[in-house]
């Protein structure tokens, strides 16, 4: 009709605009449709030519983007060890001393737990072990105890762990007994191969050397090691005679945590977050772990009821259930809530 070629007209002329839209309104839904389809085909071609440029360039585009892609890489399955930075700095400041430096990593286990001892290693590992990092990182037991065994049989290496039970922790409090416990690995670490103990001490020393839910004591101490060993940029040294001479060695101990025991046999220093930014700490974490988690699978046989090898000893909610139905343990720590605000008979039963 003569109103839609009058729309068309407007639709495809160049000089068209927004202000044409009542002719629109005054058409009949048929007719609008007609003119809908009638102004499509009679677009003009420099229009057309304009969509088809801008889909081809789309297309251009999606398939460089494809072409550029790298193919996907498969994860490495190697995992590194922690840096010797702290320790490197230490050893090369002290090079013109004309004395070895030997760097002892420290940490500690079970601070948490309700039960169970708490456990510091001391440990001087010059081998580099794959995989050694902070053990609170490795997820799997059997991986941890991959790793101890691997760094207790690795050359040179020298180590001690000491071990404060529950009642040594109710004693003097959980701080001062990890502390405690600290230092008598450091001392541990220094005494191996001599330091002036008498032959009758060394064979005491020997006959005891092992951690066991046997043991009675409040503390005691295990080492291992002593072996020829190369201090990571130094020259290879024996350690009996370097142990036995203080004049040509000396030590310094790298703590984590943020406080530095009391009485220590050596210069220290301590690291926040130690365990997970240095070999030596990061390496005394996991024989920490792996000697608490053992003595707790000990413990597990001793009372089943408490099923300690799960938790570890560990305040979940399983465990706190136990402690209510079968109450303390000879290895709960009576000063932990919410034991310490329960009453307990000699015998271990909540009895208010």
């Amino acid at each position: 009709s003569g109103v839609k070629s009058i729309l068309i007209e407007r639709l495809t002329s160049s000089s068209s605009s927004a202000t044409d839209s009542p002719i629109i309104a005054t058409l009949d839904k048929e007719a609008a449709k007609d003119v809908d389809a009638g102004a499509l085909s009679n677009l003009p071609p420099k229009a057309k030519r304009t969509r088809t440029r801008k889909k081809k360039s789309s297309l251009e585009l999606i398939s460089q983007s494809t072409s550029n892609k790298k193919p996907p890489q498969a994860p490495s399955s190697v995992v590194d060890c922690l840096p010797r930075t702290r320790e490197r700095q230490l050893q090369s400041a002290h090079d013109d001393s004309g004395t070895n430096l030997f760097i002892i990593g420290v940490d500690e286990a079970g601070r948490g737990p309700l039960a169970g001892p708490v456990v510091a290693a001391a440990a001087i590992v010059p081998t580099n072990i794959a995989g050694v990092i902070d053990s609170k990182k490795i997820t799997k037991e059997e991986e941890r105890e991959r790793l101890y065994e691997k760094l207790v049989a690795s050359p040179g290496i020298r180590y001690a762990v000491a071990i404060v039970n529950a009642q040594r922790i109710d004693e003097i409090n959980i701080l001062q007994a990890t502390l405690e416990g600290m230092r008598m690995a450091v001392e541990g670490v220094m005494n191996i191969d001599g330091g002036g103990r008498s032959g009758r001490q060394k064979e005491d020393e020997e006959e005891d050397n092992f951690a066991s839910a046997e043991r009675k004591e409040l503390s005691y101490v295990i080492t291992g090691g002593g072996n020829t060993t190369t201090t990571p940029g130094k020259r290879s040294t024996n350690n009996n005679n370097l142990l036995n001479d203080n004049s040509s060695s000396s030590y310094q101990a790298l703590i984590d945590g943020n406080k530095i025991p009391p009485s220590m046999p050596c210069p220290s220093e301590s690291l926040i977050k130690g365990d997970g930014r240095e070999y030596c700490i990061g390496a005394a974490s996991i024989l920490a772990k792996v000697t608490r988690d053992r003595l707790m699978h000990e413990y597990d046989v001793k009372y089943p009821e408490y099923s300690l090898s799960r938790h570890k000893g560990y305040g979940t909610a399983a465990h706190m259930s136990a402690v209510r139905e079968f109450g303390a343990s000879p290895i709960h720590r009576r000063t932990f809530a919410p034991l310490k605000h329960m009453e307990i008979d000699e015998d271990g039963k909540i009895v208010g």
